[in-house]
């Protein structure tokens, strides 16, 4: 049995709190009372890792002089272990076809449950230890799956989300929900399961995971929808049932209707397999609640797609995979006031790194990491960050370990291992490496731009050298209340010299502060840098931008300006009235692709030169790309998780510049062709 040794109280126990054993002893024995739920640790004891344990006595065991716990906040920040496995050859519908689980790629589209499309943002490496089950559907199809893949399914007077094993092990008829609106299951919408059987030999399987808000994909010719915490669940039970609190009111919070579910089951087993807590809770499985009878309280889990705003009295809530919540909604109403009434409400995060730094999770994993960092001081607030850091060596053992304390214990080092030489073959695995073994907040779940490569072009660029110089320009306009960014390319005089970037960014003055503390971008750092400027009032001012404009066009021979159609009429009005000439670029794939793998190729090459312009370096590291069936490509605003103004800017100016040059009007797509990439 693992114990704890050496256990010090938290360094950010407050003067005046103290440690209290005995309030600790109860919560990790309470919890190691409890059984695993799942997978080969199933009906095992709840045998607290020593990360895990030093967590609950942290948060349970530390006092105020009152008696009442110092936090009320818990965020727990942990790479996922890996799991839900498919067989290679399992058949997965795309927008251009059917493809195999094999076959699939990071940023492949696939659909969710709905029918609606959805991106791959990881892919696991192939695997054969798991146990797998072949399961035969009432209309012929089949599809074989791992023993932990999770399913959607309807028994007899319920909806639950079910293990492959579990379903073998279940003596009551399984369905499973078809996709609404497509012509498969049987009439009454449903697929039948018909048999199912272990396999005897080793199958070759992976997984995948999905940008959809349920993290469901549809798999096999039928499109049967499949999934892509027991910590969460044992906090939850431990507030409900052991707290000693009267009329309890603990929530735990998922981001859909599916999660909710995985959540709710996880606690119900846990008690169905604890004898004392089976026959004092009553288990009411279609309302997703629980009630510990003899104090009245209960256990309710809520979906950010189904909850009431109202009349919460909040004693502890837990949210499982917080990085997931598709808004803030949610997390506000159950975080917000809600638990006033009560002298030791516990709220308690537990999560993944995510790639969306606009939402409520990466805002708190902010001020975890400011308080961890010595930033901040919030004694009511416990902060856990198992992670690497950005400039840690990803391929090492010994950065695995330090962000991955469960390493070696319920997840292998060699699988991980195996993740790592696949990432190194694929750097477009190398994302979802970093956000899933080693818990990094990445830019986007499918890195385009290898900032090691970008970084190596930072070439210096001399305002003064330039002068004179032929060059073209790419504008795109922000509303106005955003960025602004106008971009001159200057091509290459001969064959030695480089393309040379010089960019320009524009924000309103009096909203510089309030942006620095809601997106945590240094803005006023650029400013007083001087790369970024600033227009007076809250709006930008693109009279302003017009002149400065102007004033470059007296510098530099700026033969013409690409701007996106989007909102730029006047402007180009007024441009073209000051003597440019003004060009209208699309934003699509046909006019986007060429130039985009063009500017790769230079990145790539060595044959451009940014001067390591810290905003645009920001723009270029935010940049989601999209990909079209035909192999164009082109940067996604609505997918980028943060401003890429000036990286389209650049895009556009490159276009005009490769296709004009300096002198003649050819085009070098014209004698080379347009690249391939």
């Amino acid at each position: 049995m693992r114990k704890l040794t050496g256990y010090k109280p938290t360094e950010f126990m407050a003067d005046g709190s103290h440690y209290d054993k005995a309030a600790a002893d109860y919560a990790v024995g309470f919890i190691e009372c409890l059984c695993h739920t799942k997978g080969t640790w199933a009906g095992k004891s709840f045998e607290l890792i020593e990360w895990q344990e030093r967590i609950i006595r942290d948060v349970f065991g530390v006092l105020k002089e009152n008696g009442y716990r110092q936090f009320n906040t818990a965020y727990v920040e942990i790479p996922k272990k890996q799991g839900k496995q498919l067989a290679l050859d399992t058949k997965i519908p795309t927008p251009t076809g059917f493809s195999t689980m094999a076959d699939l790629k990071i940023g492949d589209i696939v659909f969710d449950e709905n029918g609606k499309p959805c991106h791959v943002v990881a892919k696991s490496q192939v695997d054969d230890t798991e146990q797998a089950y072949r399961l035969t559907f009432r209309d012929g199809f089949s599809i074989v799956a791992g023993e932990r893949h999770l399913w959607d399914v309807e028994r007899i007077g319920e909806d639950t989300v079910m293990t492959t094993g579990e379903i073998y092990c279940s003596k009551k008829p399984i369905r499973i929900p078809a996709v609404k609106d497509l012509p498969f299951g049987e009439a009454d919408g449903f697929h039948y399961l018909k048999s199912i059987e272990p396999l005897a030999e080793k199958v070759p399987m992976q997984c995948i995971q999905v940008d959809s808000a349920s993290h469901c994909y549809l798999a096999g010719e039928s499109f049967v929808p499949t999934h892509n915490s027991e910590l969460a669940a044992a906090v939850a039970l431990l507030l409900c049932c052991g707290d000693g609190e009267e009329r309890a009111e603990v929530y735990g919070c998922a981001a859909d209707r599916q999660q909710a579910s995985i959540v709710f089951e996880v606690a119900a087993d846990m008690v169905r397999m604890c004898p004392a807590l089976n026959k004092r809770v009553k288990i009411l499985a279609s309302q997703k609640r629980m009630v510990y009878q003899p104090t009245n309280s209960f256990y309710q889990v809520l979906s950010a797609e189904a909850y009431s705003k109202h009349g919460f009295n909040i004693h502890g809530v837990v949210f499982d995979e917080l990085h997931t919540q598709p808004n803030r909604k949610l997390f506000d109403v159950m975080t917000k006031g809600s638990g006033d009434a009560r002298m030791q409400p516990l709220y308690f995060l537990i999560t993944t790194a995510g790639t969306d730094t606009q939402s409520i999770c990466y805002e708190t994993h902010q001020k975890a990491l400011d308080i961890l960092e010595g930033r901040k001081i919030d004694h009511t607030f416990y902060p856990v960050i198992y992670g690497a850091r950005e400039d840690e060596d990803w391929t090492s053992p010994a950065v695995w370990k330090k962000a991955n304390p469960s390493l070696g214990i319920t997840v292998g080092i060699d699988k991980v291992q195996a993740a790592c030489d696949s990432a190194r073959q694929n750097p477009g695995e190398e994302n979802s490496f970093r956000q899933l073994r080693l818990n990094q907040w990445v830019k986007q779940s499918v890195r385009w731009m290898p900032m090691h490569k970008w970084d190596a072009c930072a070439f210096p660029v001399r305002e003064d050298d330039l002068e004179g110089r032929v060059c073209y320009g790419g504008l795109d306009l922000s509303s106005t209340t955003d960025i602004t960014a106008f971009v001159l390319v200057f091509p290459p005089l001969d064959e030695n010299d480089k393309y040379s970037v010089l960019p320009n960014f524009w924000i309103p003055e009096d909203n510089i502060d309030l942006r620095v503390r809601r997106d945590h971008v240094p803005y006023d750092v650029w400013q007083r840098q001087g790369r970024l400027q600033t227009t007076e009032g809250n709006v930008v001012h693109y009279g302003f931008i017009e002149k400065y404009i102007e004033r470059l066009g007296e510098r530099f021979n700026i033969r013409e300006i690409a701007f996106d159609r989007w909102g730029a009429v006047q402007m180009v009005q007024n441009l073209e009235g000051m003597g440019f000439t003004v060009v209208p670029f699309g934003q699509g794939f046909a006019s986007m692709s060429p130039p985009t793998k063009e500017l790769m190729k230079l990145v790539l090459e060595e044959k451009i030169a940014h001067g390591g312009h810290p905003v645009l370096r920001w723009n270029m590291d935010n940049i989601f790309i999209r990909t079209d069936p035909a192999g164009n490509i082109k940067a996604d605003k609505a997918k980028s998780t943060e401003k890429i103004d000036g990286a389209i800017a650049l895009i556009m100016a490159l276009d005009r510049a490769v296709r004009c040059g300096n002198v003649t009007t050819e085009s070098v797509y014209d004698s080379r062709g347009i690249l391939w990439i």
